[in-house]
């Protein structure tokens, strides 16, 4: 019992022992802790509102000194003497660097007026690939094939014009590669200078071309022929029973909301509100060392092929083209790649390709980009998208440069971009 009773002390002697040890250990102060935490909190997120001015401060430095390097490559290009143009417009944007719409020189000779950012042009052979999107268009609707031969798609008053018809394809007239001539001839040329207010019949065009030998046998080559463009406007009005002005409207300007974007039609010689007025050089007409105003030249001229029809803004041919290149114009993604299944086509102004509607070029650096060019009695003008670098550009000028002019305009300014320069530059 005595060693028992030792035993129990023992025991409840280590107990107490262990609670007091347990008992002398004090709590954490949490609150201290918790204190720490916000004051930690605090201090990153005053770092990153340091980073975020940083970043924009940097982001807005880089703007002003693209925005300076721009307005002096455009400035440089209209004052270079070959340029041939009184003025000229360049839009641009990027989703890194931001957007541009900058002018430079004249909008009017007799006025002295300086161009302006939002002015009007005619805008020439940029309509081909509005008029090839609808007719991909309907292609997706079944309406034809891109392989349908033009006796499938066109009536026989048409077709009968020219030879080996059997043999020619949507696909061919939306890629030149038809051999149909061109109808742009010096004599048509000659008739448009002695009188711009001419409603010309797209029959008139139909039978110029009919009147020339063929360019090639169907497919066998590459030939730009505005012809073609014209028929693709008849194959619209045939599978629609509506005038392709009218298919073109609904399905692509009005859509994307294109608000300074419209078609003239034939009787129509004015472009409403701002624009700017379009000079021919006398050479071309046969008046040498004049510089002639062909503003007003009826919208009937070239007709579904561009020319005088289509008058658009820097934006507004943006939006297009930014629309085109993400495929919101189409149901399918195939079609898009169908566009832009580019064959070998060297031509002017760089163009290396040309697809359905579509024009590959290759600058002398190396980047590729797609789009279009236009010319029009006083009018030149580029779309295009750089596909690699993310770059969506328009540029207009109030006369035709050279070819070898427009390479080196838009080179200027895209070299301009990728270059990277430094945010410190024009500040």
């Amino acid at each position: 019992m005595e060693s028992q009773g030792i035993i129990i002390g023992l025991i409840v002697g280590l107990l107490i022992g262990a609670g007091a040890v347990y008992v002398a250990v004090p709590r954490p102060d949490v609150s201290s802790y918790e204190d720490r935490i916000v004051e930690l909190e605090s201090q990153v997120s005053d770092l990153e509102s340091q980073l975020t001015e940083l970043q924009d401060d940097y982001a807005e430095a880089l703007y002003r000194a693209l925005t300076s390097e721009l307005q002096a490559a455009l400035e440089d290009v209209v004052v270079n003497p070959q340029a041939t143009f009184p003025g000229a417009l360049l839009y641009v944007s990027n989703p890194e660097f931001g957007t541009w719409t900058l002018s430079s020189g004249i909008g009017d000779v007799e006025t002295d007026s300086p161009m302006r950012p939002d002015d009007k042009f005619r805008v020439g052979s940029i309509m081909k690939p509005f008029i090839s999107v609808v007719t991909l268009q309907l292609v997706e609707e079944g309406l034809f094939s891109l392989d349908d031969t033009l006796p499938d798609v066109l009536p026989e008053g048409i077709i009968a014009r020219f030879p080996d018809t059997d043999s020619i394809t949507v696909r061919m007239l939306l890629s030149h590669r038809s051999g149909i001539a061109d109808f742009m001839i010096p004599a048509v040329i000659g008739e448009l200078a002695a009188n711009p207010s001419k409603v010309w019949e797209v029959e008139e065009f139909l039978d110029i071309a009919a009147a020339q030998e063929p360019t090639f046998a169907p497919g066998e080559g590459m030939a730009y022929s505005n012809t073609n463009y014209n028929l693709l406007g008849l194959v619209i009005e045939e599978a629609t029973g509506r005038p392709w002005r009218v298919e073109v409207r609904e399905r692509v300007i009005e859509p994307l909301n294109l608000e300074n974007t419209l078609l003239l039609e034939p009787g129509d010689i004015s472009i409403p509100g701002n624009h700017a007025r379009g000079y021919v050089l006398g050479e071309m007409v046969g008046m040498p060392g004049e510089l002639l105003d062909f503003t007003e030249v009826d919208g009937s001229f070239v007709g579904g092929s561009g020319g005088c029809t289509l008058v658009s803004t820097t934006s507004d041919l943006a939006k297009f083209m930014d629309a085109l290149m993400a495929g919101e114009l189409f149901q399918n993604e195939g079609t898009l790649t169908e566009m832009m299944d580019f064959q070998e086509a060297p031509g002017f102004g760089g163009m290396v390709g040309y697809g359905l509607g579509l024009m590959k070029f290759m600058l002398p650096s190396g980047v590729e980009l797609y789009g279009h060019s236009g010319g029009a009695p006083g009018y030149y003008s580029m779309m295009g998208y750089l596909p690699v670098e993310d770059i969506t550009f328009v540029m207009l000028s109030n006369s035709y440069p050279p070819d070898e002019f427009s390479v080196m305009w838009y080179t200027s300014f895209i070299e301009t971009l990728i270059s990277e320069p430094s945010a410190t530059e024009g500040q």
